[in-house]
């Protein structure tokens, strides 16, 4: 067999091989690549300013009067002995007599047997809230909720600012797929840490950490480290004893600490914990290379198309220097953003979210997509 007809062969193979994976459910269940740039609209949506109080903890059923035991029941009298047989017309009126005093005496002694059912009833209720109160980690995907308008809303609102969050996007570059985004937000005992990754389907592996202090006033950056395939790249540290940022590979450059300064995706949780009211001056953003002053304000709102329903975002553009970030916060998802856009002249990078999770609990998920052949089907 020549060398020329085994290259055939193998490219024949390979045709069909491509053919029978385009046909089958074994490639990933992508949405729709990003629309062009959306119109926006008048603000009718007031973003509010999220609660940084802890999670109570569950209700303490015996704080309020409530056992968890079972309750006991009243035990029976024991019957009295009989007593001798008398006249039966002389003891009729004594009979009916002493019946009537024993009644009285029966409902009492019936009368805790029947408290006893509330509070059991109370209890199976206090012990159900409980269990319904615990987090619920990975639950399976479920069915969305939607108003008539067909906008997108989690099952309960969510007022308080997340200890934990997971959202999962879909990623692109020039509106080509690349691959997955994964965010990772965990505050505790008012410090914070941002986790975000980048896995393309090409390449080496994106990750950005931002860490820091939370309060009242909001995010308070300590530092951003970026990484490139499990390699340091840059890094930010906001010196405030000194009053310097530090950035830079090595943090080999330096600029005067500006008050509310933030790194570029800490940014995102300042305006979803303060309601996107971060006033109007300018703000010194870093991401970990450079150093940018723009102020955040929004430019509208938006019903965004996620492919399976939409939600109502309200767009924050920072745009200087030839290049732009927005953030598309959901208010109804405790502002949480939804979907993150950076450019400038040579690129366009975008993270669109598939997968919400909020305290452990799945709130919202896009429905896996048709493939090739399912879409085609009739």
């Amino acid at each position: 067999m020549t060398r020329r007809r085994l290259l055939l062969i193998a490219l024949v193979l390979s045709l069909l091989l491509h053919l029978a994976l385009l046909g089958s459910d074994l490639l990933p269940a992508i949405s729709a690549p990003p629309a062009d740039e959306p119109r926006l609209e008048k603000i009718d949506v007031k973003m509010q300013a999220m609660r940084l109080d802890e999670t109570p903890p569950p209700r303490d059923p015996a704080a309020a009067g409530v056992s968890l035991q079972p309750a006991e029941t009243a035990k029976p009298k024991p019957k009295p002995k009989p007593r001798p047989a008398r006249k039966r017309e002389a003891s009729k009126p004594a009979e009916q007599a002493k019946t009537d005093s024993s009644a009285p005496a029966a409902k009492t002694a019936s009368a805790p047997q029947a408290s006893s059912e509330p509070a059991a009833k109370a209890s199976r209720q206090a012990a159900a809230e409980q269990a319904s109160s615990a987090p619920v980690a990975e639950s399976a995907p479920r069915e969305n909720s939607a108003d008539k308008a067909g906008l997108i809303h989690p099952d309960a609102p969510l007022r308080q600012f997340p200890a934990a969050a997971k959202i999962r996007y879909q990623g692109y570059w020039n509106s080509a797929m690349l691959g997955f985004g994964d965010l990772d937000w965990q505050r505790s005992e008012g410090r914070y840490q941002l986790d975000i990754t980048v896995s393309p389907f090409i390449g080496p592996k994106l990750r950005y950490l931002a860490l820091g202090t939370i309060g009242k006033s909001g995010l308070r950056p300590d530092s951003m480290q970026s990484f490139r395939g499990g390699d340091l790249k840059e890094a930010a540290r906001f010196d405030y004893d000194a009053g310097l940022l530090r950035y830079g590979s090595g943090e080999d450059k330096q600029l005067p600490l500006k008050p509310g300064a933030q790194d570029a995706f800490s940014l995102a949780f300042q305006l979803a914990l303060k309601g996107g009211d971060l006033g109007h001056a300018a703000i010194q953003i870093t991401t970990a290379k450079k150093v940018y002053e723009y102020p955040m304000a929004p430019n509208g709102a938006f019903d965004y198309d996620t492919g399976a329903g939409k939600m109502r975002v309200i767009v924050f553009r920072a745009q200087g220097d030839g290049d732009f970030t927005e953030f598309w916060l959901a208010p109804d998802f405790a502002n949480l953003p939804v979907r993150i856009i950076r450019a400038d002249k040579d690129k366009r990078i975008e993270l669109k979210a598939i997968r919400v999770d909020v305290n452990g609990k799945r709130q919202w998920e896009l429905p896996p997509q048709p493939t090739i052949r399912n879409k085609n089907a009739h």
